[in-house]
């Protein structure tokens, strides 16, 4: 089991939180459409292992690869543990 770090349980704070006041402010969490419907397909894909999808840079990078380079897959299953998101 991977152990976490002070720092990674802090961002895994921040981002479940960020989330939670989207849903408090009327935001869906297994929504069809909208920004928190996006975050759950990235964070279920890469909580799985996946790559989140691609950017829409011109770089061709993936949302794990720019944004979360190095994080491992224990770190998107607490957000999606938390979040009560099946990956």
């Amino acid at each position: 089991m991977t152990k976490l770090t002070n720092i990674t349980l802090n961002q895994i704070d921040e981002i479940v939180e960020r989330y939670q006041v989207w849903v408090a402010d009327g935001e869906d969490a297994y929504a069809k459409t909208g920004a928190l419907k996006d975050c759950r397909l990235q964070f279920t894909s890469m909580a799985a292992g996946g790559n989140g999808g691609p950017t829409g840079h011109d770089d061709g990078s993936t949302i794990r690869e720019y944004y979360y380079r190095g994080f491992d897959n224990v770190f998107f299953q607490r957000v999606c543990e938390r979040m009560r998101w099946e990956w």
